[in-house]
């Protein structure tokens, strides 16, 4: 039986097992004091076994953000989608993912003050989560830019690196309260919606080159 296709006794796919009792361990531990050897021992397999599917710990730190991220890109779309205009989109889009983030443990985890120096690492460094808000964003951009919303010089992947570190930045806070998430809708809406979105006065308005 090849390590791809081999189960666990519980039939559980062994990425998948080794991924969940890493996150416990992180839970437990903290990301930066977990070892190897704790989630193999969390795992219920050897270290051996932990290594043939990830090179280190910052390959399942990476990883688990990475799973966690796609398992919700669905559902973020679905909400982006709710939402009239590029405006709302990007202001309520932006707060969604910042709020889930602040509910999810890892994420809040890992972009938390004590781990923030391992979270540039694996995923402002890397680019990691910029890839990851441009699968979410990029479409939408795309878009809104296509339909003459948004501003036509702007490099979207530029953009989705600013949503990115906005999102990170506020995750990293400890203040889950409704009302902080109002002041970031209301500081999104007035400084980053106009940076992005055509003014009133420009929709329409035929672009003349000079002469």
């Amino acid at each position: 039986m090849t390590a791809s296709s081999a189960k666990t006794v519980s039939g559980t796919d062994p990425r998948s097992a080794i991924l969940a009792a890493a996150e416990s361990c992180f839970a437990r531990y903290g990301i930066t004091k977990t070892t190897m050897e704790d989630v193999a021992r969390a795992a219920s397999v050897s270290r051996a076994t932990v290594y043939r599917y990830f090179t280190d710990r910052d390959s399942l730190v990476t990883e688990s953000v990475t799973r966690r991220a796609r398992a919700n890109l669905g559902p973020a779309r679905a909400y982006i989608a709710r939402w009239p205009s590029i405006e709302e989109k990007l202001v309520e889009g932006i707060c969604e993912d910042i709020r889930k983030g602040m509910l999810d443990p890892m994420m809040h985890r890992l972009v938390s003050p004590e781990e923030m120096i391992l979270s540039s690492q694996l995923l402002t460094d890397s680019g990691r989560a910029v890839e990851l808000t441009y699968e979410l964003w990029e479409p939408v951009l795309a878009a809104a830019q296509q339909a003459g919303e948004l501003r036509p010089e702007l490099d979207l992947r530029l953009v989705c690196e600013w949503i990115s570190e906005i999102e990170i930045m506020y995750i990293s806070r400890a203040d889950t309260e409704a009302s902080s998430l109002d002041r970031v809708r209301a500081k999104i809406r007035t400084f980053v919606a106009p940076a992005l979105i055509k003014s009133p006065t420009e929709h329409g308005r035929e672009v003349r080159t000079p002469r």
